[in-house]
């Protein structure tokens, strides 16, 4: 899947337009984190923004706008600093759970989804807090098909790893992971498969502290290994994204600034386990802007097939706060370089901005865009940017996990399409919280351009399964389950097999038997109630040879 060269075409322009009316942009607030997720499954996206003081909920009224929840326990009094968040379906059970992580009080709160759109706070012990933390991303780095968490915090320890009991309970790991790092005030902790081996690799920004970014490779037996110790700053988000199409994650870290200004970093993956870090003349302004920048996001915003990028910026610290600056927008050329978006609301509106998102709020198959606002300077409002779209072709997935976690969180998307003339691959990884204190949209977006199909959709799923599709029509939404596994367990008396399905609670299956692979008899149709689901084979003594599958009705 290597870089496809960049042939000069008559790309269509796209513009956003500023939604000024509604809750989500006339609300008052002083926003840090903010998540994009489908709360009730009813395809459409909704949001949450987190604040110093009561934090936001949206629910998406599947007409363009929204409807601010008040009566929710998600929208309580924060912190008096704010902090990060992050949706996933941590039980399992078909719905998004949300976790926010706090700096001071109150502490960190893991919402329970009921099932319908409302939430319920778990034991506040479920997933404990030191009071001073600030980034939360989801991850199954042991990849037992449950969710862990990773939490950045100031350094006591400066990151804390808990693994996923399966029922409900986390562990930490922290000292045992190899990530007891006590130096340095980590900001943001990112996981990604960056050695395409199937396992989550880990990036973890710091803020003060002398502590340096630093890229831990998963070692595959519950413990990290550093691989690469970067600068040392004010640094801020940081964002996985294969930007160069060649099959492999890349990364984009932000310079927070403080005092002083500072320019972000790109790192290219090599594709040996080796980065190299970008420089301005190879990669453009995105990495010699010499601004302070918080949240990162990166999205292929107008279909070409290339992913860009988009920073938040709460402007450059002063005695009285932070003096708010433009947000920065950066269109990749398609030939490992950027231009910058200089036209439009997105770069030419002004607040002190801590995170950005990427979601397709309303289902056209472009990359909408939201901005949290405030911050510690005071309450500002926040913006929304809908795309307008252009006459680029695109394709949008919905995935569930059976064998892996429910929310498909670390699967990645491969989709390969003749655009312009020019055959390549793109890749998208589904995240569980990037950029500064937020997470995209976990729907993975493909830009198709001219093309009116994709020629292989590949999904490799975190349990190893891999999936593929050919000749998918283009500008549709795909909903994809991962095949369940079956298992054959003991055989017992009298010749029969007893057979294993794994899969989540809620999956109905049909299981089928042959003994030549052409004729199918089936044993049964199941309903898996209680997250584990056995059933027998009467007649498996009856041949020299028995085959099994499981149909999905």
């Amino acid at each position: 899947m290597a870089l496809s060269a960049c042939v000069a075409w008559a790309q269509p322009t796209t513009t956003f337009t500023k939604i000024t009316t509604g809750p989500v942009v006339t609300n008052l607030g002083q926003g840090w984190g903010a998540a994009w997720g489908d709360i009730d499954n009813d395809g459409f996206i909704d949001l949450v923004v987190v604040n110093e003081g009561a934090d936001f909920l949206y629910r998406n009224n599947r007409d363009g706008t929204f409807t601010s929840i008040t009566n929710s326990p998600v929208v309580r009094s924060a912190s008096d600093f704010g902090g990060g968040l992050s949706f996933s379906d941590y039980d399992n059970d078909g719905d998004l759970d949300l976790m926010v992580v706090v700096y001071g009080r109150p502490p960190n709160t893991l919402f329970r989804n009921e099932g319908d759109g409302t939430f319920a706070m778990t034991d506040p012990n479920t997933l404990p807090s030191n009071g001073d933390e600030d980034g939360v991303s989801w991850g199954d780095f042991d990849n037992d098909g449950f969710l862990d968490l990773l939490i950045t915090s100031d350094p006591n320890p400066s990151v804390r790893l808990h693994r996923n009991n399966g029922d409900g309970t986390f562990r930490e790991v922290t000292s045992t992971s190899g990530l007891d790092q006590r130096v340095g005030y980590a900001l943001a902790g990112v996981w990604g498969d960056i050695d395409n081996d199937g396992d989550l690799d880990l990036v973890v920004t710091y803020w003060l502290g002398g502590g340096r970014n630093s890229i831990y490779r998963n070692n595959g037996n519950g413990t990290f290994a550093k691989i690469l110790e970067g600068d040392a700053g004010y640094f801020f988000g940081a964002a996985w994204g294969d930007y160069d199409n060649d099959g492999d994650l890349d990364l984009f870290i932000v310079q927070g600034g403080g005092s002083t200004l500072g320019n972000d970093v790109l790192y290219r993956n090599d594709g040996n386990g080796a980065f190299t870090k970008m420089a301005a003349n190879l990669v453009g302004p995105l990495v010699a802007d010499n601004q302070p920048g918080a949240g990162c996001a990166w999205a292929d915003y107008d279909n070409d097939g290339w992913l860009d990028l988009y920073v938040a910026n709460p402007g450059l610290s002063t005695s009285g706060g932070e003096s708010g600056r433009k947000n920065l927008l950066y269109h990749n050329n398609g030939d490992g370089s950027f231009t910058q978006v200089t036209t439009g609301s997105p770069v030419n509106d002004v607040a002190t901005s801590a995170s950005c998102i990427w979601g397709d709020y309303n289902n056209d198959g472009f990359m909408d865009l939201f901005v949290a606002n405030g911050g510690h300077t005071g309450r500002q409002r926040d913006f929304l940017y809908r795309n307008d779209g252009n006459s680029n072709a695109w394709l949008k997935l919905k995935l569930i996990g059976t064998v892996s976690n429910r929310s498909a969180i670390g699967a990645k998307v491969r989709v390969k399409a003749t655009i312009n003339g020019t055959s390549f691959w793109q890749m998208r990884e589904i995240s569980g919280g990037d950029g500064s204190f937020s997470q995209n949209d976990i729907r993975p977006n493909f830009g198709l351009g001219d093309a009116s199909r994709v020629e292989t959709l590949r999904i490799e799923w975190p349990s190893g399964q891999v999936q593929e599709l050919a000749n998918v029509p283009a500008n549709q939404t795909l909903i994809l389950q991962e095949p369940p596994r079956l298992e054959p367990t003991v055989k017992v008396l009298n010749g029969m097999v007893e057979l294993k399905v794994r899969g989540w609670k809620g999956f109905t299956y049909a299981i089928e038997g042959s003994s030549n692979l052409t004729t199918w008899q089936r044993l049964g149709t199941v309903t898996n109630l209680t997250g584990t689901l056995q059933a027998t084979d009467v007649d498996a003594g009856g041949g020299p040879q028995r085959f099994y599958r499981l149909v999905v009705p």
